[in-house]
């Protein structure tokens, strides 16, 4: 229950933190796919972590 309550916290934070974020890897010199590499990464770990909370 409480971690639904987290959610409705993080998101709009996210929503509102996300622009700079973006700006900030647009800046660097670095290959084109990093800011998708970075979303992969975030989405394995939450599929884990789901995935992990489901089988306990």
């Amino acid at each position: 229950m409480y971690f639904h309550r987290v959610l409705l916290l993080l998101i709009p934070a996210l929503y509102m933190v996300l622009p700079l974020i973006i700006d900030s890897w647009q800046a660097l010199r670095g290959p084109w796919y990093l800011p998708y590499f970075a979303w992969a990464m975030v989405i394995l770990i939450a599929f884990l972590v789901e995935k992990r909370r489901h089988d306990v």
